[in-house]
């Protein structure tokens, strides 16, 4: 699923937090699973929500070593740990962990954004101002996406470089 807009929203005083209908409405349990993974973002101060099987298959593309190399483990030991899955309750919202809105500084005035793979929580302050300054330099975004891409069409697959 690609997941494009953004919507206003609020966390509440029980830190739940409303997905939106449009994102909502093209859920497919059995693609999708029942729940999402919610992990810090970047940049700091946002969290990111991948659907639970997407992020799951995410998760299997990466080399996993008896051994891993320093740098994998130590993103491995912080990164999984912060991850928590979360379920849907009947109005469609979801649970914040405490501890996840208090590492990322979220405020309860909250944007959610469709970034391709995953949503996206962000202030709604830093979202505005985010927006303004990239939209100042959209061409130069473009160029740099269509190099980066160009660059990940030609590095070769896991089952094409072993």
């Amino acid at each position: 699923m690609v997941f494009t807009g953004y919507y206003e929203h609020s966390i509440d005083d029980k830190n739940r937090l409303a997905i939106p209908a449009k994102f909502r409405s093209r859920w497919n349990d059995d693609r999708d699973g029942t729940g999402w993974v919610i992990v810090p973002g970047r940049p700091a101060g946002t969290l990111w929500l991948y659907p639970e099987r997407h992020f799951e298959r995410l998760v299997g593309q990466g080399d996993s070593e008896l051994i891993p190399n320093a740098d994998q483990l130590g993103f491995d030991q912080t990164f999984f740990p912060l991850a928590e899955h979360v379920e849907l309750d009947k109005q469609g919202r979801i649970l914040i962990p405490e501890r996840m809105l208090q590492r990322s500084g979220l405020e309860r005035e909250v944007i959610i954004c469709g970034v391709r793979d995953h949503l996206e929580v962000r202030r709604r302050d830093d979202f505005e101002k985010t927006i303004a300054e990239s939209w100042n330099h959209y061409s130069e975004l473009q160029e740099k996406a269509r190099g980066a891409y160009r660059d990940l069409r030609r590095q070769p697959g896991p089952e094409k470089g072993r």
